[in-house]
């Protein structure tokens, strides 16, 4: 396209937005507002660097693959946020929920790439009928969006499904794609997937440490919740203060350890004691300064009789708190332990489904592929 073309149309499009503002408030009002402001934005990009046609059907492709995921969810009674579209970026939409499980989050994720092979099935049959290549173009370009979508990385949707069979195989995803970039002219894309895949794998690969962290946290807060139960019943917190002040003595000097850096799995143990140092920090001094707050406030008893003190308000609120974060703790490391957990019989259905519609994506990508090569 000429820069004459590309300045002819940008003038519409700068009169259209002045002019039509009123559109653009009524379309921000609708559910699907956002989606239709960004496909249009969307649109006109392509349309000026590749042309109306090309515009128009990668548009389409990119907007039933995207349909496929929004239906998968409804289906499993997850709630998402319209699709928004990025020019030469693709589109996305957001769950405003977590999915309960890897196996759901496959299930999600495969209803864009089957949605995708859909989309360009009549493109197909109007290329038999008529003959016109640019049905081949259409083919050729669902099948290798969709496709790419399926290679084994997450954030991508081929990696979301296979995560189900195991996280380990997103590794082999990232060096399919690192071979793809060495060798090929590959687009800025392709590098930010990387990096979020890079990050996704690793972030997985350091689960089990975190864990430990959080199991270990679980436990301090049981003892901290238990500690303060018994402050009612003292007669004297003399001796609890000096255990506090040991505890956080010991706490500082490891929590401030030898090793200023460490290398993750070589020096795990060392981390392991220096973050679990902070915690014993962290609970010790909130634990004095609930003392001491505690202290100043006086007990009162039930009709007088000292065997049945009142409740604290601040102790209650402090055993609200610690409740409070114990369930997270409890949600995080039962996410940690069980979200990628799947019985074996659903892991062959899901590389049977994964590797079937890999291979039919990668047919119908050569099929484009040589039609278009016959009538350059």
């Amino acid at each position: 396209m000429n820069n004459k073309t590309r300045s002819t149309l940008a003038a519409i499009g700068l009169f259209i937005v002045a002019k039509s503002k009123w559109v653009y408030a009524l379309l921000k009002l609708t559910k699907f507002g956002g989606t239709l402001i960004s496909m249009a934005i969307s649109l006109g990009a392509y349309a000026a660097f590749y042309g109306w046609k090309f515009g128009v059907a990668l548009v389409y492709l990119i907007f039933v693959h995207e349909m496929g995921h929004l239906i998968a969810a409804k289906q499993k009674g997850i709630a998402t946020s319209p699709a928004v579209f990025i020019p030469f970026m693709g589109a996305l939409i957001s769950l405003k929920e977590r999915p309960r499980s890897a196996a759901t989050e496959a299930y999600l994720a495969y209803g864009g790439p089957l949605a995708g092979l859909i989309s360009f099935l009549p493109a197909v049959v109007l290329y038999e009928w008529n003959g016109d290549p640019f049905w081949a173009l259409v083919v050729y370009l669902g099948a290798l969006i969709n496709l790419f979508n399926m290679l084994p990385i997450s954030p991508l949707d081929g990696g979301r499904i296979v995560s189900v069979l195991s996280t380990k195989i997103w590794l082999v995803g990232l060096l399919i794609l690192v071979a793809v970039i060495l060798v090929t002219r590959t687009s800025p894309l392709m590098y930010l997937v990387l990096l979020i895949g890079a990050f996704t794998w690793w972030n997985r690969a350091r689960e089990g440490f975190r864990a430990s962290i959080l199991s270990y946290e679980r436990e301090k807060l049981g003892a901290f919740r238990s500690m303060i139960a018994d402050w009612p019943s003292l007669t004297s917190t003399y001796e609890l203060k000096a255990m506090i002040a040991s505890d956080l003595k010991i706490a500082q000097e490891h929590a401030a350890g030898d090793r200023k850096w460490s290398i993750p799995f070589l020096h795990d143990r060392e981390k392991y004691a220096r973050d679990t140092a902070k915690i014993d920090l962290f609970y010790g001094e909130r634990t004095l300064r609930l003392l001491q707050e505690w202290e100043h406030q006086p007990v009162q008893y039930e009709d007088g009789d000292a065997s049945r003190p009142i409740p604290s308000p601040l102790l209650s609120r402090a055993d609200r708190e610690i409740g409070s974060r114990s369930e997270q703790v409890d949600e995080e490391l039962k996410r940690y332990r069980t979200y990628y957990v799947a019985p074996n019989a659903l892991k062959w259905k899901v590389l049977a489904a994964y590797l079937a519609l890999a291979g039919v994506l990668s047919y119908f990508m050569i099929y484009g592929f040589r039609i278009m090569e016959l009538h350059r």
